[in-house]
């Protein structure tokens, strides 16, 4: 018996082709040389291509109408035929091709891993410290040591970075010794820091080599501590508290409530400067520091409680007026997403000749 003529399928045909709902059976349609469309009971209709490959039958899918078009499908199906007669399996061929994109995604991976911001990230969070010194750290990353190697969007959001393998000493003492020009202790320890993370990052393989260690220390200035002498003179003392109440310099307000308050409570001048709002508790009159927050070791100990004196939380009440509306009790002068500079209280004294 002769075979049937196969009569190519037309995409008027196709669009007509209903689903066999009613014995909820699949069924197919051939257009010709091994090309046929499986329409399915749920709808779908999916283009399918049988060939033969040394002497075997394959059959595999092309995708799905009207997606894969009449025209496109034909057009796969004679490059299926065309290698399946040279002697290429084009399901291999798929196979090895998608393995080859995984493989190179697999590599992209990696390397998106080894760029500096990633591998930065990476390393401070996986250290221990106290939140307050966590903050601290990774804010002077973001603001002195990330704008040399990474790039950013027009929304400041980091898009990518240099790769930390590809950084070179001459770079990294370049940024370090530019803060040092304004904060020589903050890039000291940054440099420190620096060290820690180049061994984290060589740990985990994304780089071989140490570079901060290439870095002679002598290559920055000595830095001396001058420690201020205590107060013993009454009359000096005297003269300390009245210029802090009246300080009417650079900071105004917010720079004389620190200077208050330091002299109200005995706290150090940079551990108000980094007071939140939140610390703040006016029923109770005290100020809390969470352990947490704190440079200390044993987490177990109890939270920092300080009682308020009257004058105290007068000051704390003004400020609030002002400040109340966001995370800070002392917003930075120039920028109130931050906290007030811990030296602004310092440099105010100085300027007002308290101490030198």
């Amino acid at each position: 018996m002769a075979n049937k003529k196969v009569v190519p399928l037309t995409d008027t045909e196709i669009k007509k082709l209903k689903p066999n709902s009613k014995e909820n059976k699949d069924y197919t349609k051939a257009d010709g040389n091994g090309l046929q469309l499986l329409v399915k009971a749920d709808g779908r209709k999916i283009w399918e291509i049988r060939y033969t490959i040394n002497g075997k039958p394959k059959k595999t899918t092309l995708g799905t109408y009207p997606t894969v078009t009449l025209a496109k499908a034909r057009a796969m199906r004679d490059e299926y035929k065309s290698k399946s007669f040279e002697g290429i399996d084009p399901i291999d061929e798929r196979k090895k091709a998608k393995e080859i994109i995984a493989e190179k995604e697999a590599e992209n991976q990696v390397l998106l891993k080894r760029q500096f911001h990633k591998v930065a990230y990476g390393w401070l969070n996986s250290l221990t410290n106290a939140e307050s010194t966590h903050k601290k750290r990774l804010t002077s990353f973001e603001n002195d040591i990330f704008p040399s190697f990474c790039v950013y969007d027009k929304y400041k959001h980091i898009v990518s970075s240099k790769h930390i393998k590809d950084i070179t000493h001459p770079e990294l003492l370049k940024v370090l010794l530019e803060k040092e020009k304004t904060a020589p202790v903050v890039a000291n320890r940054r440099f420190i820091d620096c060290k820690r993370l180049w061994r984290y990052a060589i740990n985990k393989g994304y780089t071989e080599v140490n570079i901060p260690d290439r870095i002679s220390s002598d290559a920055f200035k000595k830095h001396e501590v001058k420690h201020r002498p205590k107060i013993t003179d009454e009359r000096v003392l005297g003269e300390m508290l009245r210029a802090m109440d009246s300080y009417k310099g650079e900071g105004g307000i917010i720079v004389r409530n620190v200077l208050r308050l330091t002299a109200l409570t005995m706290l150090r001048i940079g551990n108000l400067a980094t007071l939140k709002w939140d610390n703040i508790h006016f029923k109770k009159g005290v100020i809390i520091i969470k352990r947490s927050e704190m440079k200390v070791k044993d987490k177990n100990l109890p939270d920092f409680v300080l009682p308020l004196s009257r004058q105290a939380i007068e000051v704390l009440k003004e400020t609030k007026e002002m400040t109340g509306w966001g995370e800070w009790v002392f917003h930075g002068i120039k920028d109130n997403r931050y906290h007030v500079n811990k030296e602004s209280g310092n440099k105010a004294l100085q300027k007002n000749g308290v101490y030198g």
